[in-house]
């Protein structure tokens, strides 16, 4: 008998392991998924541990296991012969087997780490699923997921930041039962996916390793390490964006920088039927064609303050981030890519002119990068950043 596979259903009635360096991501946030596959992708294989089976299941690698969520419960087949019934599944890999996790006909990914997979919030659905990984292996997935370039010293940067804002925002959705979900919400995280290629794997694994621990700190507390895809030459702050105050004084900062990023200045367009059929679902209620759309902005950067959508008598005013929201929920994040823009209607399209990509906020990856190249060290670029922090370990109190 497998002495391993005998203890599983101990270990999964045992409290979840509280590890410190441990993080727990939801996965597939955005789909709220009916039905997920697992397989075992590589390594020695795993074991499935659900509650009120008496012993646990053995998944050989390549084994498929479907998990679907039916009458407020889940129904588990194991390569089409056994099958349960269950509230909630735990999936462990002996070792470092990677899983790969599929939602039929829409999306993969691989990942490393314990999967638990239940009925969600008050047992009506969709399926939650939660992994259990390391801190530092999900850094570097993330690292990898942002950036395509392999400047060492700009890596290093970002995976500062990125383990700075898991430090400074613990248990963003402790109320959901994970810590961050896999989104730009929280950040994005793919898994594996980013770091199938050797030579970028090996590059970001050093980046990680060599900042193991490594945060922004400002008078003793974690900065709320916010990042960018390229600031179009001018960060903003949080209170800019989003309003509130965060611990760090987050300060506008000019970046000549990225000015060679393809996102320096842009241009986007979208028809008008599917701007406001995406505002109408955003707000629930319907525009008409004839509906304006009016910005309030700052004239010296172009920053948008706010956005007014005018239909007849009825006017509607909302941020320049729920604007970018209305309509990337609906028409994807590449219609208007920062929160720097105009809009011109022009026959029956918007037409979006801006700069930068992403919310402008915090590190510039594009610049970071420009600055890595010419020499720069990571920790001078975190201070161009984020002028005043420090680089220290983790608080005792965080």
């Amino acid at each position: 008998m497998n002495v391993l596979a005998a203890l599983v259903p101990l270990l999964f009635l045992a409290p979840p392991d509280s590890r410190p360096d441990d993080v727990r991501i939801g996965l597939f946030t955005l789909f709220k998924p009916e039905a997920l596959e697992v397989r075992v992708a590589s390594g020695e294989g795993a074991s499935l541990a659900a509650p009120g089976v008496q012993s646990s299941r053995s998944i050989g690698r390549g084994e498929l296991v479907t998990i679907r969520f039916s009458g407020n419960q889940l129904h588990i087949t194991l390569d089409a012969r056994r099958s349960l019934v269950a509230t909630e599944a735990r999936i462990i890999p002996i070792g470092s087997a990677a899983l790969e996790l599929s939602l039929p006909g829409k999306i993969k990914r691989t990942v490393r780490g314990e999967l638990l997979v239940d009925t969600g919030t008050g047992g009506r659905g969709p399926l939650r699923i939660v992994l259990t990984t390391g801190r530092e292996a999900a850094v570097a997935s993330i690292v990898a997921a942002e950036t395509s370039r392999r400047e060492t010293e700009a890596l290093k940067a970002l995976a500062v930041v990125v383990r700075s804002f898991m430090l400074a925002h613990p248990g963003r959705h402790l109320s959901e039962g994970f810590d961050f979900c896999d989104t730009t919400h929280c950040q994005f995280y793919r898994g594996e996916q980013d770091l199938s290629e050797i030579v970028a794997s090996a590059e970001i694994e050093r980046a990680v390793e060599k900042t193991r621990g490594e945060v922004l700190a400002f008078e003793g507390r974690t900065v709320e390490g916010y990042y960018t895809a390229a600031c179009g030459g001018m960060t903003v702050t949080p209170s800019m964006l989003w309003g509130g105050t965060t611990s760090y004084p987050y300060r506008r900062v000019s970046c000549r920088w990225c000015k060679a990023s393809r996102f320096d200045k842009w241009e986007r367009s979208a028809g008008i039927g599917q701007v406001l059929g995406a505002l109408s679902e955003f707000f629930g209620s319907r525009f008409s064609v004839s509906t304006e759309l009016a910005i309030d902005r700052d004239h010296a950067s172009g920053f948008v303050r706010s956005i007014t959508v005018a239909d007849g008598t009825t006017r509607t005013t909302l941020t320049a981030d729920a604007f970018r929201r209305a309509i990337g929920l609906k028409l994807g994040w590449n219609t208007v890519l920062s929160p720097t823009f105009t809009v011109e209607r022009r026959g029956q399209r918007f037409i979006f002119r801006g700069r930068g990509f992403g919310s402008q906020i915090g590190l510039c990856e594009a610049g970071a990068i420009a600055q890595a190249a010419a020499g720069r060290s990571y920790r001078e670029i975190l201070s161009f950043y984020y002028p005043g922090a420090g680089i220290s370990e983790p608080p005792a109190h965080e």
